[in-house]
């Protein structure tokens, strides 16, 4: 399914997939401990449902999010509507961000596994466009799950999650030099009427990011397993951040 279209249809059950309210107190907790005093705008690159956008803007930041899915975005106005914030959004591929947004962020981030959903031609534009949105001495966040770990041990199983009726399952397919991303949900009480959905996912390392945003520019790029900053262990860690700086 064309990326796009599968973020479309999952849409619907996102957040209850996530669960939404609990994701949300720990990205503000997270949040809270890294934001720093100067930081007052943010660009929020894949938004999704809204959850690190309305997390930021809960922290008084002003918050401007990006999402190629317009029903992601419908999600994520409703969301900001209950929360009783302001928050922009805009229906845009990273790459496709108008160049009016330019230079207008003290910070970018660019969690939920965004990048993995780049394709490879795409990748070095889209960092080069996170990039162009920050400021002088703007920083950029970038959250992805771990792919060396994920290709070295080929665990299929990511995560299964389960509310009052329905269960998600989110699995791979490891195919030769191709990853495919899955959705299985289902009612627990009519299991007949599952549903899977299924994108190809860009399985991006530690190096291609570090080779992609010293090529666009940034001065200096910190790596860790969390926003808190623990040491990154290409073996164990679940998720790589990227924390990167520009002058």
């Amino acid at each position: 399914m064309d990326n796009k279209d599968f973020y479309n249809q999952l849409a619907a059950s996102y957040d209850e997939m996530i669960s939404f309210r609990s994701a949300l107190e720990r990205k503000r907790k997270s949040y809270k401990e890294v934001l720093r005093p100067e930081m007052k705008t943010a660009a929020d690159l894949g938004c999704g449902t809204g959850l690190d956008s309305i997390a930021l803007s809960q922290l008084g930041l002003k918050v401007t999010a990006f999402d190629p899915s317009h029903e992601m975005l419908k999600k994520a106005e409703a969301n900001t509507i209950r929360a009783a914030l302001k928050i922009d959004f805009h229906n845009h591929f990273i790459d496709r961000i108008p160049k009016s947004q330019t230079g207008k962020f003290n910070l970018v981030i660019s969690s939920g596994n965004t990048f993995a959903n780049i394709p490879k031609n795409l990748f070095d534009k889209s960092i080069k466009k996170c990039f162009d949105l920050l400021n002088k001495k703007g920083t950029l966040i970038i959250q992805i799950l771990n792919y060396e770990k994920i290709l070295k041990h080929k665990n299929r199983i990511l995560n299964i999650n389960e509310t009052n009726d329905e269960i998600f399952v989110r699995f791979y397919d490891f195919e030769e030099n191709k990853l495919f991303f899955n959705v299985l949900a289902f009612n627990k009480y009519h299991t007949r009427g599952n549903v899977t959905i299924t994108t190809e996912l860009f399985s991006y390392s530690k190096k291609d990011f570090e080779q992609s945003l010293a090529k666009a520019g940034f001065v200096k790029t910190e790596f860790s397993s969390n926003l808190l900053g623990d040491k990154f262990d290409p073996e164990t860690s679940q998720d790589l951040f990227i924390k990167s700086f520009k002058n």
